[in-house]
């Protein structure tokens, strides 16, 4: 069982995680590219049981593509991104690779909405690339 740790640049949000991730992913969606001003967010998925959260953080919630909500949550001193939420995935919470302590922790396996992908933002070849959102379950 891996142990991940992060949080934002100044400290005041921090988080540990007790578990192996259950899927990491790089996200192209036009939510992810704002929130991060980027071509892609980079996260991997663990068990909320798994995941301890300390300091205050807040939150933006959306409505995704897939019709849910999605929640992405990050510290109000310093505006760092740390985790978000899906209701499309109860009991899961994201942690943003950017905020880990070591990101390099985690492994990539795929890469969602590649039909929004901008050809300047380099992916693996290897990588599973999935055009939209893929079926739960």
């Amino acid at each position: 069982m891996a142990k991940i740790a992060g949080g934002c640049q100044c400290g005041a949000v921090r988080y540990e995680a007790n578990a192996d991730p259950i899927f990491a992913a790089h996200c192209q969606c036009n939510d992810c590219k704002k929130s991060t001003g980027a071509g892609h967010a980079t996260a991997a998925a663990f068990p909320e049981a798994a995941v301890k959260l300390s300091g205050k953080t807040k939150s933006y919630a959306s409505k995704a593509d897939t019709g849910g909500t999605a929640t992405r949550e990050f510290c109000p001193e310093c505006g760092g991104r740390v985790l978000f939420r899906s209701s499309n995935m109860p009991g899961m919470v994201l942690l943003m690779a950017g905020s880990m302590d070591d990101p390099s922790a985690i492994t990539p396996t795929m890469a969602i909405y590649g039909k929004r992908h901008m050809a300047w933002d380099y992916f693996d070849p290897k990588l599973n690339i999935v055009e939209a959102m893929p079926p739960r379950g």
